[in-house]
């Protein structure tokens, strides 16, 4: 089994001792070779043993995690944050984090991004600034604090009161404390499309069509959706401007 170089920044002792302690228990396949209690500290260390992974705190007192991150010339490495604190994760998404943890961590989420590094280094494209891999990603605010997901795995979308509910390709479903008019302001208009008031799909994910009685959508993960008469037409043309993938 592979195992990767690991770095924990966070200025609380015990914290940095819990994080270490979980990831030797229940993550065999991260290597914490050092700690550091500031981002000055954190900073050098990254630039010596050129680590793989790096968990950092945001909230650090005379240089923050997000400071540090971007204060680095070169990053090579898979960027977790931690942080008691849910409003930082735009600016996790903007700084090309992998993964954004809450504390106190939960054994499922700790285990989640670690799986996230492993497909990375499989693939052998570790995120980067610059690699863009943040662009596609969406953050999901629910009851338990925020998910981020990649917009391209929603397959559609349901308005439930104030409250949406994803459906994810992966037949796993996130309820959102956001309502769909939001969704539907953030996500790309060439891939997303109202079909009713209460249904945002993804283009991409559309298995079957018909245009009987205003319009049928089978989604690929077996949902059948009536599309609004009142968006049928604006629909129809909608398709002609892009080609559909059958999945």
């Amino acid at each position: 089994m592979q195992t990767f170089k690991t770095i924990i920044i966070d200025d609380e002792e015990n914290s940095r001792s819990n994080t270490k302690s979980m990831l030797a228990s229940y993550c065999p396949e991260i290597q914490v070779i050092a700690e550091a209690s500031s981002g000055m500290d954190g900073k050098k260390l990254i630039q010596e043993l050129k680590p793989e992974v790096v968990f950092c705190d945001i909230n650090m007192p005379g240089m923050t995690g997000l400071e540090m991150i971007d204060g680095l010339l070169h990053r090579d490495f898979c960027l977790i944050f931690l942080t008691a604190y849910s409003e930082h994760g735009i600016n996790a998404v903007k700084a090309g984090a992998l993964d954004y943890l809450l504390k106190p961590l939960l054994l499922s989420e700790l285990q989640g991004a670690v799986k996230k590094v492993v497909k990375h280094y499989e693939q052998k494209s570790p995120p980067t600034p610059s690699s863009g891999n943040d662009k596609n990603l969406v953050l999901i605010n629910h009851s338990k604090g925020f998910t981020l997901i990649d917009y391209k795995d929603i397959v559609w979308l349901e308005a439930s009161d104030n409250y949406t509910n994803i459906f994810l390709n992966n037949a796993k479903k996130i309820v959102a404390s956001k309502t769909l008019k939001e969704f539907e302001s953030i996500l790309p208009t060439n891939v997303f499309f109202r079909i009713h008031r209460s249904s945002l799909i993804n283009i991409d994910f559309i298995k079957e069509y018909s245009n009987a009685e205003g319009g049928t959508i089978i989604m690929a993960d077996g949902t059948s959706i009536q599309v609004s008469k009142a968006r049928s037409q604006e629909f129809a043309e909608f398709l002609k401007t892009r080609a559909v993938t059958p999945k």
